[in-house]
């Protein structure tokens, strides 16, 4: 290997994959972002809540998903709606498996997808529990968005703008999300999301810890090569530089790290044989560990690379991040119950009525017999829909079944 003399930094070549690895990962990313990639929109996947300051560089909006929502049914655009869906359902099949179904859900997505907003749980509901011949339906792989985090990050309507996202750039503050799976998903959608979409200045899409979205050992089948290489291909062809970076790459899928440009590894011992992604014998003459980083290329060129140590990693304050907000969109739950309740609008909400005059709830068989002899059987079929979708919800206390107002799922 040719002894290395380049001016600092010069030599660095941004390329389609890059990764950032070694103890001072967050320092370098800081330092590519705010100094070498300064002129990028930047959209950076940000799963413990490390990354906020990233925000202060360039006008980069914040957004906590945990606080407000991503809608995964909702396509970025209504020309390629059936490659979307397709795509989507191979990464909840990833995330959460859905029992060889898939071609069943993505005819159920599609069928339910229109001009207007709907989510997930929305079309859950109008699924039947059980098939005609008795086995598990569709409902059974879908049940986690019914309830719980899934439900409240990924069941209600897309308060975001994607094209906004693109205009501004932004960090998604993925650490309210409990699980691992839940955040894989939350990246997964997000980059879903994007592959429909055309980059309308230069873009980076930043992933922190990929190892929870592409671990190492996991098993092999057309949902993982979906999102380990289509996914990220179809982003690399949009034009978006994809950046993934954590400490260690060690329980990173295979695939990820050799379909690497180059990484930059800091302190540069990180990089010395015999790690080597890409099969390579890597030799660094003394000069070149004098430095705090080093880039390495698939070719096994070494470059070195100098930042400051005194990198400013400070988190946004609460004042700043309600600051930072994107423009969110604000959802009328009328108009929402105009379009699930249909014909029997009128009879739901004087069915919420009578709830709220009852200081919102509501012993069950009472209000079941009222609305029986009151409203008849629109009455009850409006009631069930609310129940459907979580307006109205069952709750039992001292042996006594209730119904209480609950808000619905539309934000």
């Amino acid at each position: 290997m040719k002894s290395i003399r380049p001016r600092v930094n010069e030599a660095f070549e941004l390329v389609g994959k890059v990764g950032i690895a070694g103890w001072n990962f967050r320092r370098v990313l800081v330092f590519l972002l705010s100094k070498l990639l300064k002129d990028y929109k930047m959209i950076l996947l940000d799963l413990s809540d490390e990354f906020s300051c990233i925000t202060r560089i360039n006008g980069a909006k914040y957004y906590n998903v945990f606080e407000h929502s991503i809608n995964p049914i909702k396509p970025s655009s209504q020309e390629r709606v059936e490659q979307y869906v397709e795509s989507l359902v191979e990464i909840i099949d990833y995330c959460l498996g859905v029992f060889n179904m898939k071609s069943i859900i993505t005819k159920a997505f599609i069928n339910n997808i229109s001009s207007s907003e709907t989510t997930i749980p929305e079309i859950i509901s109008k699924l039947d529990f059980e098939s005609p011949e008795g086995g598990l339906s569709i409902y059974s792989p879908l049940e986690p968005f019914t309830f719980g985090t899934l439900r409240r990050v990924f069941g209600r309507r897309e308060e975001l703008d994607f094209n906004e996202v693109l205009d501004t750039g932004i960090v998604f503050d993925l650490s309210g999300l409990p699980t691992a799976s839940s955040k894989a998903l939350a990246v997964l959608i997000v980059l879903n999301k994007l592959s429909h979409m055309v980059p309308k200045h230069p873009t980076v899409i930043v992933i922190t810890y990929p190892s929870i979205v592409w671990p190492k050992n996991r098993r092999c089948d057309a949902a993982k090569l979906h999102v380990e290489q289509v996914l990220i291909d179809d982003l690399e062809r949009k034009g978006f530089i994809m950046v993934f970076a954590e400490k260690m790459f060690s329980e990173l899928s295979d695939k990820i790290v050799k379909e690497l440009d180059a990484i930059v590894f800091s302190p540069p011992s990180e990089a010395l044989d015999p790690w080597n992604p890409w099969g390579l014998y890597t030799r660094l003459e003394n000069e070149v560990l004098d430095y705090p980083a080093v880039v390495l290329n698939r070719r096994g060129e070494v470059k070195p690379l100098m930042f400051p140590s005194s990198i400013l990693l400070k988190p946004l304050s609460k004042e700043e991040r309600e600051k930072l907000k994107p423009n969110l969109r604000v959802f009328k739950e009328y108009d929402r119950l105009k379009e699930i309740l249909k014909e029997d609008y009128e009879l739901g909400l004087r069915i919420i009525d009578m709830v709220k005059e009852l200081g919102g709830r509501a012993v069950l068989n009472r209000l079941v017999e009222e609305i029986r002899s009151k409203i008849g059987a629109g009455g009850l079929r409006a009631l069930a829909t609310l129940l459907r979708h979580s307006y109205l919800k069952q709750v039992q206390e001292g042996g006594e079944q209730y119904l209480v107002l609950n808000g619905g799922d539309g934000g």
